[in-house]
């Protein structure tokens, strides 16, 4: 995993500026060798920047960069590209840039670049940055499932035509919409684009899990069965019970589970934070890091769930902590499960 290539997922519902936020960050040197990869369906092309074909659908940018238009199934064109990039066909890019489709739902993405053993060995997920039109932003999650979900897996929200805004209601519609947000994200930290308070260092920054301000809270005419929440335990794990833990979250939730991240505090390797990752019911193999975050030292896993009861997680957070509870089961108990997968797969 050590020289696996950093992936960034960009998303954001049809007309969010997704394109347009990619091309002002591709002009940063850091995004010179970076293949960007835009998906057929997207509102507004790259052709403006394409400045030679070098490899079939794959185009050198006049930035450094390379651009492939989506086509196809994205496993393929992984896997095509890497293929190309081994054999010296592509110029050795450093990173990923993946624009989805504004109508997608990026859970599917996730997924497949977990369940896929060459990308889940050759890619490593840098964070999903969603975009949200601060103009339409709340009709647009009242009206479409697919923009609440793009929210709530994000590791951080851009809002973008904050400057449209009419400026004696602007204030109080950003209120409105940042609280909406926090609603369905409370983990992913807003940047207000339009107020330049998005660039290339943002992107690059690892994805952050510590809760954003409550705030006002929505007022939504729908009641989304999307929500994410944080096990947080000061005290260092011991690497089996972790194990039982991601193994009763992948048996209970299944389908459920739309993402889940974090850095655990390993008892075996206190210095050395494993990172989490998962979508649905599949694992990336958790990954020990060198050293822990600036800012962090305990374990903290966000789970973003669909349709789930409260007093499941509630009960999945008693059995991490190993705390007892009145009539609650352990995690040995949760995890006793005929039809769960055997514990030790995941850290064994």
């Amino acid at each position: 995993m050590t020289n696996a290539l950093p992936l960034h997922l960009v998303t954001g519902f049809l007309g969010s500026g997704k394109t347009t936020l990619i091309n002002r960050l591709l002009r940063a040197p850091q995004l010179a060798d970076a293949l960007v990869i835009v998906n057929e369906w997207g509102e507004v092309g790259l052709d403006h920047l394409l400045f030679e074909a070098i490899a079939g659908e794959v185009v050198l940018m006049p930035s450094g960069c390379l651009c492939c238009s989506l086509r196809g199934d994205l496993v393929d064109c992984l896997h095509d590209l890497l293929a190309r990039r081994d054999d010296g066909a592509l110029a050795p890019f450093s990173r990923i840039v993946l624009e989805t489709s504004g109508l997608s739902d990026p859970t599917p993405i996730l997924h497949a670049l977990i369940a896929d053993p060459l990308l889940a060995r050759r890619t490593a997920l840098a964070g999903v940055t969603t975009l949200v039109d601060a103009v339409n932003g709340e009709a647009t999650l009242r009206a479409h499932r697919e923009a609440r979900r793009q929210i709530a897996l994000a590791d951080r929200i851009i809002l973008t035509k904050s400057d449209l805004l009419v400026a004696p209601e602007r204030a109080a519609a950003l209120a409105r919409l940042r609280a909406s947000i926090v609603d369905i994200n409370p983990f992913a930290p807003q940047h207000d684009g339009a107020a330049g308070e998005f660039g290339v260092a943002e992107l690059l920054a690892a994805p952050s899990t510590t809760p954003a301000p409550a705030g006002e809270r929505s007022s939504f005419g729908h009641s989304s069965s999307i929500r994410a929440y944080a096990f947080v335990e000061n005290e260092p794990l011991r690497a089996p019970a972790l194990a039982r833990f991601l193994d009763a979250l992948r048996a209970l939730l299944g389908p459920r589970m739309l993402r889940v991240k974090g850095f655990a505090a390993i008892a075996e390797h206190p210095d050395q934070p494993l990172l989490i990752h998962g979508a649905q019911h599949v694992f990336h193999a958790p990954r020990r890091l060198p050293a822990w975050p600036p800012g962090v030292r305990e374990t903290r896993i966000v789970v973003i769930v669909d349709g789930v009861d409260p007093r499941e997680i509630a009960r999945l957070g008693a059995a991490l902590s190993s705390r007892p509870r009145v009539d609650g089961p352990d995690l040995a108990a949760l995890a006793d499960n005929p039809l769960a997968p055997r514990p030790g797969g995941l850290l064994g």
